[in-house]
């Protein structure tokens, strides 16, 4: 396979990582960059080798000049639809960053519209790939603790970020939570059907909104999952994976400190061990880029396609609803959002 010509749209911040996994990845070349801010594009020309005409501040000018495969979108969420839109009238896949748009009307508009095209388009839930979930994730389908019945899931850190994130009104839930509900939909292989949020702004945050939120949710078969986050936090933090325990009716699985943990309970008595951690190929970015590739070389469904991802963010947005609103949201396989009559 000829490497997959990529167009990076956004170099700023996180977009400054993806600039060397695209030059690393052996599947990938990276033809063109664009940003609108002149000092992204200028760390941009430090860290990779192309040539100066090949870095842009128009988009409308990359995607028309530059030959490629793909477009990578590294932006804020609010621009997410219409730069996805541009690049699959270009002819080209796309790639992007969570979540994979400001609101579940535009992920529901960029769906029905991307039906058009005959692209892949996938959004980057890097977590999936980590070692610790992949481990946990074998067990359970080894079912190793037989039948689930819940889920706790804690994550906790003091981050001070700048930028855009720092005036969203429900920053955990927009931009942190939809990690680890990915994770929980990925680890069970089902999905969620009601969640009750409430979410709230300690007052020592130097976060605008709420930083912290606790959230309940129903998911198929009656598993229930009991969340807590933090961007503010005190006392020991967890990793970014969080820490998560899945109690099911043999014993439990815990990921705790990117360590995987197996009990299981017989004659009465439990016995813990750890679990060695599987071989990955690749982690994190490098593993949805991975996955992307494959499955535009394979003519295959990325693992977290649109039509997947857009479950995770409709739990996403369905916790921020009930947050918001005070109320539980139900949820309903097309995508649909009613509130429970209380």
């Amino acid at each position: 396979m000829k490497p997959l010509k990529v167009i990076q749209i956004g170099a700023g911040g996180f977009g400054q990582s993806w600039l060397t996994i695209v030059e690393q990845y052996e599947r990938t070349e990276l033809v063109g960059v664009v940003d609108l801010v002149p000092e992204n594009l200028s760390k941009a020309k430090e860290e990779i080798n192309l040539p100066a005409d090949r870095f842009y501040s128009n988009v409308d000018l990359v995607l028309k000049e530059l030959e490629a495969d793909a477009a990578l979108i590294i932006t804020p969420p609010k621009t997410h639809k219409d730069l996805a839109i541009k690049a699959l009238q270009a002819g080209l896949h796309v790639l992007m960053e969570k979540p994979l748009a400001h609101s579940i009307e535009e992920a529901h508009e960029l769906m029905q519209i991307s039906a058009a095209f005959n692209k892949k388009i996938a959004i980057s839930q890097n977590y999936r790939w980590r070692a610790p979930i992949r481990t946990a994730k074998e067990l359970l389908q080894k079912e190793m603790i037989g039948e689930i019945g819940y889920i706790e899931y804690e994550f906790r850190k003091a981050i001070k970020f700048g930028g855009w994130r720092d005036q969203y009104s429900e920053i955990l839930l927009e931009d942190m939570s939809i990690h680890h509900f990915d994770i929980v939909r990925y680890l069970l292989g089902k999905e969620p059907l009601e969640v009750y949020a409430q979410s709230f702004r300690p007052k020592w945050s130097w976060f605008a909104g709420n930083p912290s939120a606790s959230v309940a949710i129903q998911f198929e078969d009656n598993i229930r999952v009991s969340y807590f986050g933090s961007w503010v936090s005190r006392g020991r933090d967890t990793s970014w994976n969080g820490d998560i325990r899945i109690a099911g009716e043999h014993g439990a699985i815990e990921i705790i400190d990117d360590e995987v943990r197996l009990y299981l309970v017989e004659n009465e008595e439990v016995k813990s061990e750890k679990v060695e951690l599987m071989p990955v190929s690749y982690s994190d970015q490098m593993g949805s880029l991975d996955d992307f590739a494959q499955a535009i070389e394979k003519n295959t469904i990325p693992a977290t396609s649109l039509e997947d991802n857009i479950k995770s963010f409709q739990l996403t947005c369905a916790a921020i609803k009930s947050a918001q609103e005070e109320k539980k949201v139900t949820i309903f396989s097309q995508g649909e959002m009613i509130e429970d009559a209380k």
